[in-house]
């Protein structure tokens, strides 16, 4: 049996563990689906803007795409996340599975994920997108999208010539593979600078 002294000696180094490993993984945790939801989050606070999973889900794949087309690389972990064709357009299942719970309610909370180091402790990280290019795409279409509602959204990405439109088949929740998505928004992001341009 632990007197007070060995419990608190233990309370200690388990926190100091806990803190350790939270540490270790928020440097080791690459940029993914979560920490670009849990950014949208943050932009929808700072804005005091309601932000529901389906609105969420669409901004992610949204910004995945745009991230293809303008800083040629994924801000996605294709080791944890890959894009679905679901009937209400594509969906990163890491991202459905997060804030599920939420339903037809507006999201409050970022998202944690469960680690562990290599003794087996476990402890809980909240991912963050770090990474100033990515965020710099998340803010582009946060201004652009955050005004839309949930079912414009999903219209947006339902249109015949999205990568959703060619691989969805109803029940099957088929893979859209990353290269559809760079070229159609590739050329959206052709035909915004070209608007621009005023061509």
């Amino acid at each position: 049996m632990l007197n007070c002294f060995g419990f608190y000696s233990l309370i200690h180094y388990l926190c100091h563990r806990i803190q350790t490993l939270h540490n270790y993984k928020l440097q080791t945790v690459k940029e993914n689906a979560l920490s670009v939801a849990n950014y949208f989050i943050e932009l929808a606070k700072n804005d005091k803007v309601e932000i529901r999973p389906l609105k969420l889900m669409k901004l992610v794949y949204m910004a995945y795409g745009y991230a293809l087309a303008i800083i040629d690389r994924s801000i996605i972990d294709p080791r944890f996340d890959k894009v679905e064709a679901w009937r209400y357009g594509p969906v990163i299942p890491s991202v459905y599975h997060s804030f599920k719970q939420y339903r037809d309610s507006p999201v409050t909370e970022k998202t944690v994920v469960m680690v562990s180091d290599d003794d087996y402790l476990v402890g809980f990280v909240e991912p963050k997108l770090k990474d100033k290019s990515a965020r710099k795409v998340c803010d582009f279409v946060w201004k652009r999208y955050r005004d839309h509602s949930d079912s414009e959204l999903v219209s947006l990405l339902h249109g015949q010539a999205t990568p959703w439109a060619q691989v969805y088949r109803e029940g099957q929740n088929c893979t859209i593979p990353e290269v559809m998505t760079k070229a159609f928004y590739k050329g959206l992001v052709k035909r915004l600078l070209a608007v621009a341009d005023g061509r």
